[in-house]
């Protein structure tokens, strides 16, 4: 299945899905980088609402069943999101704001660790980027489990009580790739 077909189908199935639930809504397709697509829906703001879901859970479900029905008909490793009126957008510069709060009281000295609040692995991922660019004197962890899973923002190097999982980046489980990440985070993150 080439590109083009991959494209008309996720589209597609994403147009049926609004369609079974009665929500008119235009479906924009926009290349984010080189390897990653989204699709935009644009609809009004009560089926925004629905689609989104409180914290995003039904979009990020939304877009796990999309991927499934896409993945069952090719073998390609297209990555792609979905995005409701530029929710993603809207969060990423939420969860910027947090971090940068945060960073900022580590180096002010107002806190030596200061935790961010629960997040899914691809927010924490999103969070641990933009303190690797923005502050490289900070060190991201995650800590927690399950839905408590949340970043701790620390100095480089400085202790942490013995456990030693200290990283610049994020953790292991944190590295999200959007085609795979959604059927290890429904046991993990």
């Amino acid at each position: 299945m080439n590109l083009s077909q991959f494209d008309d189908n996720a589209r597609s199935y994403l147009e049926k899905i609004l369609a079974i639930l009665d929500i008119e809504a235009e479906v924009v397709q926009e290349d984010v980088d080189d390897t990653t697509t989204c699709y935009r829906i644009d609809c009004k703001s009560d089926d925004a609402r629905i689609l989104i879901g409180k914290n995003g859970a039904t979009l990020e479900s939304l877009q796990f069943v999309v991927r499934q029905m896409v993945k069952s008909q090719t073998l390609d490793r297209s990555h792609f999101i979905v995005d409701v009126c530029d929710y993603r957008g809207r969060r990423r510069r939420t969860l910027e704001d947090q971090a940068k709060r945060g960073a900022v009281a580590v180096l002010n000295g107002d806190s030596e660790r200061f935790p961010l609040v629960p997040m899914s692995a691809y927010d924490r991922r999103l969070v641990h980027n933009y303190l690797q660019e923005n502050f490289p004197e900070l060190a991201s962890e995650s800590e927690g489990d399950g839905e408590g899973r949340h970043i701790v923002i620390s100095f480089k190097g400085l202790p942490d009580g013995g456990n030693g999982a200290h990283h610049d980046g994020g953790d292991e489980d944190d590295d999200y790739v959007p085609a795979e990440e959604d059927e290890a985070e429904e046991g993990e993150s």
